[in-house]
């Protein structure tokens, strides 16, 4: 698989362990101009080893939960495993867990971020 997925992908492998970033944070780290709803595209179809646990939406929401209750239970049992913690059953507290990167991509630097 190339492009677009392929850079998620990429970025969605440096979020640490014990952090989350959101889906709207991930597309405007990408080189390429893509939405939030493409990066969760990408997560649902993500090989083994990208922590797509780690993605949430801009409020800290376990989204996935929409599809599916039990895939909402493995994220909040992985992300409770690394050390994040929940204001909400389904809310991780992004104040405390969002994760920002040292080095901040060049297509956020433009001003892409939302």
């Amino acid at each position: 698989m190339s492009g677009p997925f392929n850079a998620v992908y990429r970025l969605v492998r440096r979020v640490p362990h014990g952090r989350v970033s959101s889906y709207g944070d991930i597309a405007a780290m990408c080189a390429e101009e893509i939405s939030p709803r493409t990066v969760g595209w990408a997560m649902s179809a993500s090989p083994k080893d990208v922590p797509w646990h780690r993605i949430v939406n801009r409020r800290g929401r376990l989204t996935i939960g929409r599809r599916s209750v039990a895939l909402l239970e493995l994220q909040r049992s992985l992300l409770e495993s690394e050390g994040v913690e929940f204001v909400h059953v389904d809310q991780v507290d992004m104040e405390k867990h969002r994760w920002t990167p040292r080095r901040v991509p060049q297509a956020v630097r433009k001003g892409r971020r939302s």
